[in-house]
């Protein structure tokens, strides 16, 4: 029982954290100001953190899955916080200059 919930909530941590919140500049053009408006917006990635879990016996394997584990625990909330705070300010930024130069 014991192993089992172990097992279940490892997997379901490599599901939902093996990926990292990544910024992404973006421009189009806006007709009614004549201008490029640029907007940071936030993507999910896939780290691939697991792809090259290689290992010659029991207890590499083990140690090398937990490390893995948890480092992925770790990268999501990170990637989330950092990424967000560089769309936050890049868009406030990017908000001023297109509010002060076309506020009609």
């Amino acid at each position: 029982m014991k192993t089992s919930k172990v097992l279940l909530s490892s997997i379901f941590s490599v599901l939902l954290c093996s990926c990292a919140v990544m910024p992404e500049f973006t421009e189009k053009f806006d007709k009614k100001c004549q201008k490029v408006q640029k907007k940071v917006e936030l993507t999910i990635e896939q780290t691939g953190m697991f792809d090259d879990l290689e290992c010659s016996n029991k207890g590499d394997c083990k140690a090398m899955f937990l490390g893995n584990i948890i480092g992925s625990v770790i990268v999501f909330p990170v990637s989330a916080i950092i990424s967000g705070s560089i769309a936050v300010v890049g868009n406030t930024i990017y908000w001023v200059e297109e509010y002060g130069q076309c506020s009609s």
